[in-house]
This record gives structure tokens, C-alpha cells and sequence, in this order.
């Protein structure tokens, strides 16, 4: 989802010109992911949508329209894509499956069952996360229907192998994330023991290690992970460094979020008892917020968000809405122009260079604070002989989009 200077985040305070475009398309989904190898977004779609239900969605987030549906099983849920955007895998609340989506065909694949209990039942897919580097491999935190507690532990799957070490049932981890392609965390969102677990992988499959409990708390709380940061649906953060500690908040923000990893800001889809969605977007450095934006397109829960290029926000809704947020200073969609454009050397020492076919009055370069800086210009380089060590911005203005680079000066 995610270093040579693994603390120092940048933050830029876009409040000055940042400006937000909101399009809908109206279905009812569940959860969604993004793929950028296709610059697509997938959409679990469920019955009560109608003749396309049980489906996964693709929408192109460019022409904001549902482009296809793919049959996929009854009544898809959560959903998870692989690192490489080989896979995405879905769970269903209709049947005791997971099933494999082939992102490159476009075909619904391998599937395979979760097991049950004699005394409980069929088993679910509550959540799915995905190996980092091996996308054939996943985990699963399994629940039950119908009874209290849900949990019925974390398992490891290879294509559909369960590896036959699993944890505990009753009391776990209903929510998980992947630290590294060994470590998870866990976190136990349905008892009052609200305990945030480490979980190891290795080959016979998976085993919880310690727990803390009431350092995130909350009935129904999911999180993300990032960096050696926890950022929960209730605002919280925790630094999981070591023993993990509560560091921050984010106040004001109650929903999902992601971490854009491209303007280094903690992003919120903050919904309120009143039904009232506001976009968020945080310092994870300072806490503080750095721009807002009410949604007045759409109403309710927020079920999930993520982002889907440069500047590009998606998120769906209980309103049976799928909301694409462009910031139209940042969106880059469908143009390939980061990988084209050559600035270097990266770090700098001196000078940072650039094609001859930039013209030079389109790059700006800013600090860590969002202040634009005066500097030299000749030629094709860019003198930063004067600025202090650190992390700097470039942006570049090409066909009416904005491209951002991070440039590290020595």
C-alpha cells in the first residue's frame, strides 16, 4: 500500500492552490482497489446492483464510467491486489471462497475454500492481504456468520495450499496488514480486549507473537500500515518502531485512508453521524491538516478509499456512489510523461539537470514547507549549490498537467 531517511517525511501545504474536481459513477460496490499497470479501478459489485452484480467492476477513473463487469462469484466483498497488479483476490459473503482475478486477462481464476467448523459453520473472508513480492501467496483473517466472537484465526495460503499453521480463533486478528513479506500486524476489533498483534510468516505458516492491547481501541477500527506507522479509521497513529505507542492524531477524522505516497500525506474519507463526507488530507509528520473538502455528491458511510494515479482519489460510498476526487494541480491519468522526463542526478550535490526540451520557465522547486524557491536557471540545470541538505520538490508543467518529483540535495 508501503530508506535512507526513513523519519523525515515530506509535507507540502498545497492550501494555496490546491483545487478539487468530484465525478461519480453510480454503482453499488463494496470494496475497490486500483491498478496502475491498466490505470484502472476494480470494484467488488454485489447482487443488490442488479443484471451485473456479483461482479468485479473495472471503471476507468479517466472517463469516470464503468467500463465492464467481470462475473466473479456470490456476493463479493473485500478485496486485495498483489504488488506487481498480476492478482486481484476477492472474498465473497455468499459462499465460503476466495477467488483469484487475472488482471491481465481479465478472468476470474482459481478459487478455492475456506474450511469450516462444526459448530460455527462455513468460514469468510473478513480481510485478504497479500504477500509483498510473492503474489501467489496470501493471508486471510477468517470469520464465521452468525456467531459472537466472529474471528476464527489468520491463515496462510499458496495459490489454494493453507499452510497448516494458523492462529487462534475467537480472539485475533480480524484486521491485518503486511509490514515486510515475514511480519504482520493484527488487530482485534470486535471484543473490548482490542489487542494490536505481531504475527510472523515463515513456511508452515503463521503464528502471533505478542499483543498490547488498548493502544488502538475501538469497535469496528481498521488501519493501515506505512513506514513503521499504524494510521487507524478513528484518527489514530501509532509508531510500531518497537513496542508500539500511541504518537499522534488526526483530529477530526473518523473513515478510511490511505497513504499517498506520492505528496507523503495521510488522506482521509471522513464521514460524520450526520451522513456528511469531508476529503481530508494530513501531515503525518505534524498531524495537522493540510487541506479539506466537503463531498456533496455523495452521503453516508464511506466503505474504502485508495488513491488511483497523481492527484487522484477514489473512495465509494453506502449511497450505492463510487467518488473520484481529482486534484487538478497534481492529476497526471494515463500520460506517461514521469517516466520520460530525465532530471539528475538524483541526489544532487550542485546542479539538477533537465532535458533541453523543457522549457525551464515550467519547473518550479519548492522546500519542505511549500515555499517556492528563486533559483538560478541556466541553460538546462538548475542551481542548488546554495540550498541546504534535504528533500525538495520539483514540479514540472507539461500539457496542463503538473508532474511532482522529491529531489534529496546533499
Amino acid at each position: 500500500m508501503k530508506q535512507i531517511l526513513p523519519l523525515l517525511i515530506i509535507c507540502i501545504s498545497f492550501k494555496a492552490y490546491s483545487q478539487f474536481s468530484v465525478n461519480v459513477v453510480n454503482v453499488t460496490t463494496n470494496d475497490l482497489v486500483y491498478d496502475s499497470n491498466t490505470d484502472r479501478i476494480y470494484t467488488s459489485i454485489p447482487s443488490s446492483n442488479g443484471a451485473n452484480g456479483n461482479s468485479l467492476g473495472v471503471i476507468n477513473p479517466n472517463t469516470y464510467t464503468l467500463e465492464n463487469t467481470i462475473f466473479i462469484g456470490s456476493e463479493p466483498t473485500v478485496l486485495a491486489l498483489s504488488d506487481n497488479g498480476q492478482f486481484i483476490y476477492s472474498g465473497f459473503s455468499g459462499a465460503s471462497l476466495i477467488r483469484r482475478f487475472e488482471v491481465a486477462t481479465q478472468t476470474a481464476g482459481l478459487q478455492f475454500s475456506l474450511g469450516s467448523d462444526p459448530s460455527t459453520g462455513s468460514f469468510y473472508a473478513e480481510d485478504i492481504e497479500v504477500l509483498p513480492g510473492s503474489p501467489n501467496t496470501i493471508a486471510v483473517s477468517r470469520k464465521n456468520n452468525g456467531f459472537s466472537p466472529r474471528h476464527e484465526g489468520v491463515v496462510i495460503y499458496d495459490d489454494n495450499i493453507m499452510r497448516s499453521t494458523t492462529t487462534q480463533d475467537h480472539t485475533g486478528s480480524n484486521k491485518i496488514e503486511f509490514k515486510d513479506n515475514t511480519n504482520l500486524f493484527g488487530y482485534n476489533n470486535e471484543t473490548t480486549e482490542f489487542g494490536l498483534r505481531s504475527l510472523s510468516v515463515n513456511a508452515s505458516g503463521i503464528s502471533e507473537g505478542s499483543v498490547n492491547q488498548n493502544i488502538l481501541s475501538g469497535f469496528g477500527v481498521d488501519f493501515i500500515y506505512n513506514n513503521n506507522y499504524i494510521y487507524a479509521t478513528n484518527g489514530k497513529v501509532i509508531d510500531v518502531t518497537g513496542v508500539p505507542f500511541a504518537i499522534g492524531e488526526f483530529l477530526n477524522a473518523s473513515g478510511p485512508m490511505v497513504y499517498d505516497t506520492n505528496l507523503n500525506l495521510v488522506c482521509y474519507a471522513s464521514y460524520d453521524f450526520s451522513g456528511n463526507i469531508t476529503f481530508k488530507r494530513f501531515n503525518p509528520n505534524t498531524f495537522l491538516l493540510v487541506d479539506s473538502y466537503l463531498i456533496t455528491q455523495a452521503s453516508g458511510d464511506v466503505n474504502s478509499i485508495t488513491t488511483c494515479g497523481n492527484g487522484c482519489y477514489v473512495f465509494n460510498t453506502s449511497d450505492n456512489k463510487v467518488i473520484i476526487i481529482n486534484d487538478t494541480n497534481l492529476s497526471v491519468h494515463g500520460y506517461n510523461s514521469v517516466e520520460k522526463i530525465n532530471i539528475y542526478p538524483n541526489p544532487t550535490t550542485d546542479y539538477l539537470y533537465f532535458d533541453e526540451t523543457i522549457d525551464s520557465n515550467s519547473i518550479e522547486v519548492f522546500d519542505i514547507n511549500g515555499r517556492k524557491l528563486n533559483l538560478q536557471k541556466t541553460n538546462n540545470r538548475i542551481s542548488f549549490i546554495n540550498l541546504n541538505s534535504g528533500i525538495y520538490i520539483v514540479r514540472i508543467k507539461i500539457k496542463r498537467k503538473i508532474i511532482t518529483k522529491k529531489i534529496i540535495k546533499k
